[in-house]
């Protein structure tokens, strides 16, 4: 198994491993990549909804979903997000994000698998939440650092939100569920959101994948966000996705905490 670090300060690209045959080694060899880079790129897998199961929890135990129209009724534990109805849930997710950030205690790892691949559209975007911060000008980051969101159910979260594993720091702010900001204004609460919305697109901060056949990506939602680009139902795409619970989450445990 090769691990090779994207260009970008974040993330990494696997390759030359099976998930299926997965041993403890190299589930703890990802668990420790995961950790340091905050996402994978896993290519040349190969999943039926088993495997794709069976290799998810290798990070944890998972979160199950209803089952609805375009879902896998036997496997609940999958969340099906495609370009047509009847393939899974469609228009998901264009807006910067963490799965799961609705929950008390978030959803901390996503895992997705590329089912059907469309030629174009359909890319996911990431962007490093803790560099995100850090390159917020210090005044700032003072003023951020006492905030907290509420989210349209009603969950609070800080605006920084600090790694249970490390400590680091993040921009913690899903964009299209957070109804505002604690002690400010509507108004207020939008202009910082649109603020922050604009942080996490600078330029030089995003990778942006196109998927291909085999695709596996596994994101650290507590220090990675995500957001989804159009696609049209024209093009056939579905992406299969596992989420690992916040009180089954399997961290790797390298004794890093921050000073």
């Amino acid at each position: 198994m090769n691990i090779t670090p994207l260009s970008l300060g974040f993330g990494a690209e696997v390759t030359g491993a099976d998930l299926r045959q997965a041993d403890d080694s190299m589930a703890e060899q990802l668990r420790a990549a995961l950790l340091q880079y905050g996402m994978l790129v896993i290519r040349g897998q190969s999943f039926s909804p088993r495997d794709q199961v069976s290799a998810s929890q290798l990070f944890g135990s998972l979160e199950t979903f209803p089952t609805m129209r375009g879902q896998l009724e036997a496997w609940p534990e999958i969340f099906r997000v495609a370009s047509r109805p009847e393939d899974g849930h469609v228009e998901v997710g264009r807006y910067w994000h963490s799965d799961g950030s609705f929950r008390a205690d978030p959803t901390p790892i996503s895992i997705w698998y590329s089912e059907v691949q469309s030629a174009e559209g359909g890319d996911t975007l990431f962007t490093d939440l803790q560099q995100a911060y850090a390159q917020l000008q210090p005044e700032i980051q003072r003023e951020f650092d006492g905030l907290n969101t509420a989210h349209r159910n009603g969950v609070v979260h800080p605006l920084v939100l600090r790694h249970p594993q490390t400590g680091v720091p993040a921009l913690y702010l899903n964009i299209g569920l957070t109804a505002g900001v604690l002690g400010h204004s509507p108004e207020h609460s939008r202009a910082l959101m649109d603020a922050v919305d604009r942080h996490y697109s600078r330029d030089g901060a995003t990778y942006r994948h196109h998927w291909l056949p085999g695709d596996v990506v596994v994101a650290d939602n507590l220090r990675v966000g995500h957001k989804a680009t159009p696609i049209t139902p024209q093009t056939r795409r579905v992406l299969n996705r596992t989420t690992v619970r916040a009180d089954g989450v399997i961290w790797h445990d390298a004794g890093l905490k921050a000073a």
